[in-house]
């Protein structure tokens, strides 16, 4: 299981690949659903190890911020991708993108689903006015 903190700036995260990563690749895309409201979203993170387990940096400002159960596909991510046809084959046939839209990140290949906990926070945001002039009028129509 991962573990993420909204609060922390860089954290690492370790995680088992189920199939071989490709020697190019050194990033990837992390995809999240969470598990209670089906809200979801994506972020990227930097490879720093393709080792036995790949090991990531990912920056607290991309992590969701609400706490909770999250269930993330962990892809590769292509960067700087030719979107050429005569130039991309092998890129083409891991693109999950409308070609035609053209995009130099592409999402890779499914490297592993992982569960994840995420620290964040699930207080709502209120806002306080304060102004010099605290006098308020309204009208009421009595009929």
């Amino acid at each position: 299981m991962i573990q993420l903190n909204k609060s922390a700036e860089d954290q690492l995260v370790a995680f088992y690949p189920d199939v071989e990563v490709s020697a190019s690749v050194d990033a990837v895309y992390f995809n999240y659903v969470q598990d209670y409201d089906q809200s979801s979203g994506s972020f990227e993170a930097a490879l720093l190890s393709k080792k036995q387990w790949l090991v990531a940096s990912v920056s607290g400002s991309d992590v969701p911020a609400n706490t909770g159960q999250y269930t993330i596909d962990i892809y590769e991510l292509i960067k700087g991708a030719s979107l050429f046809w005569d130039t991309a084959e092998e890129v083409y046939d891991l693109s999950t993108v409308v070609w035609s839209e053209g995009t130099t990140d592409l999402e890779g290949q499914l490297i592993t689903t992982e569960r994840a906990y995420i620290s964040g926070s699930n207080g709502s945001s209120l806002t306080t006015y304060y102004s010099p002039n605290q006098d308020g009028a309204y009208i009421t129509y009595n009929s």
